[in-house]
């Protein structure tokens, strides 16, 4: 094998250079690769098992002849490992990989001449990280909000009656049977459908169904014309316009629970009040992490906008793959279909990528900021942690330590990440506003 310790007389140049990347071309004399040989052969040699001789007993003559393209590889695989980092050296290049040859050009006799791209971390000096500008919004519980919420806690637990009036409206739930048929008359029965119940008071029911259904009566008979967009997730109904003839078979409501103490009790609280006091606190718990939510994101722009910089590309690659499967897998559990996901892919790569080399340049950002900072996480601090998730699950003291047995990594990298947007907002310039939390409009 070529040896490390002694200098080897090789030629190198830079082809391409940027602050964390380089591509570089070697050419090594015949003299140093015929030496590599002739040692490849030797270990060969020592290991060779031949019918007829023994174990390091073969003749040299028939272990280059029968093995004569393995010591090849072997000793461009060995110079390559003995020059690549010494012509990284050179340009004071620090890879925090090993280099990827990209061209490779040698035969038996001649120059061995290489070409090879290496990626480096970017210096990463943060700046404006201090005194960041901050609007902090924050919305008040009012009774009219509160109200909402206790209205909607009473639509979760609503049932479905007959309708009083026996004619659709807005918010009816419609139990029918329809038949699809495309623009030429032509059946879609897999599209048809027996029993099917439309809510039209949820925002994914069609505008058509809920149009041509309302003011209607049972057994009467309706027909709805939809026109599909050309990226309609199901690929039957995509870019098509279809004809539906709807039979109405009954016309239901939700019947909303009282709202008094028996209500209340049926929510697991001690009375109205309690419920009350109980759906106060979950909004106000949700507006917390609503406001810190968009603190973290104003600071991560703010960031992001004023330390622009090269970052590995290879990273920016993984990166983006993470992305692309995440999004993939989420669609596939929407029941997209395969064509469909493909399509959104391609239409996304740009974005993709553009959020990767986000995600990867705030990485490099936020851990310079600290270590800068001389932040830590403690085995106190997670012990903390730990404690606070044990007073939260009183009885499961001994899951929570085997999770944080676990998943010791990961908590220490969220209560990094809670460090340091703890130190930003502290070292923040910061605009309170304070508003009545907003409501739905009807």
């Amino acid at each position: 094998m070529v040896n490390s310790t002694k200098a080897i007389d090789f030629k190198s140049s830079v082809i391409n250079k940027k602050s964390c990347s380089i591509s570089m071309e070697v050419e090594v004399p015949e003299s140093v690769v015929s030496k590599e040989i002739e040692s490849a052969f030797c270990q060969i040699q020592k290991q060779a098992k031949i019918d007829g001789f023994r174990q390091g007993k073969v003749p040299m003559e028939v272990v280059k002849k029968k093995f004569a393209q393995e010591a090849k590889d072997k000793a461009v695989e060995n110079t390559i490992r003995g020059t690549v980092m010494d012509a990284l050296d050179k340009e004071f290049f620090v890879p925090f990989d090993f280099p990827i040859v990209d061209e490779l050009n040698y035969e038996v006799g001649q120059n061995l001449k290489y070409r090879f791209s290496a990626e480096s971390h970017p210096k990463v000096e943060v700046k404006d990280y201090k005194n960041i500008p901050v609007k902090k919004e924050i919305f008040k519980v009012t009774d009219k909000s509160l109200g909402q919420s206790l209205d909607a806690l009473r639509e979760r637990n609503s049932r479905l009656v007959p309708s009083k009036t026996g004619i659709v409206s807005e918010e009816s739930l419609v139990l029918v049977d329809y038949d699809a048929f495309d623009g030429d008359g032509k059946a879609l029965t897999e599209v048809s459908a027996k029993g099917n119940m439309l809510d039209l008071g949820s925002e994914n029911t069609l505008k058509g169904f809920k149009s041509a259904l309302k003011g209607s009566k049972i057994a009467e008979e309706k027909e709805a014309k939809i026109e599909y967009p050309l990226d309609y997730p199901n690929k039957t109904l995509a870019g098509k316009t279809v004809m539906f003839k709807i039979k109405i078979n009954e016309i239901k409501e939700k019947e909303l629970p009282e709202l008094n103490d028996d209500f209340a009790k049926d929510m697991g609280t001690e009375n109205l009040e309690d419920l009350k006091t109980k759906v106060k606190e979950s909004i106000e718990a949700e507006e917390i992490r609503r406001q810190n939510m968009d603190v973290e994101k104003q600071i991560i722009d703010y960031l992001l906008e004023r330390n622009k910089f090269d970052v590995p590309q290879s990273l920016v690659e993984q990166q983006k793959k993470t992305l692309v499967e995440r999004m993939k897998s989420y669609m596939q559990n929407q029941g997209a279909s395969k064509e469909y996901i493909e399509k959104q892919l391609a239409v996304g790569e740009s974005k993709f990528r553009e959020e990767a080399e986000k995600n990867v340049r705030l990485s490099y950002i936020l851990n310079s900021v600290y270590a800068k900072e001389n932040l830590t996480v403690t085995d106190a601090d997670i012990e903390a942690e730990k404690d606070k998730m044990k007073s939260s699950n009183p009885g499961r003291e001994a899951s929570v330590d085997k999770y944080f047995d676990e998943k010791k990594e990961n908590i220490m990298l969220s209560l990094k990440e809670e460090k340091l947007f703890g130190f930003f907002l502290k070292n923040a310039k910061v605009d309170v506003e304070e508003k009545d939390m907003p409501v739905k409009k009807d």
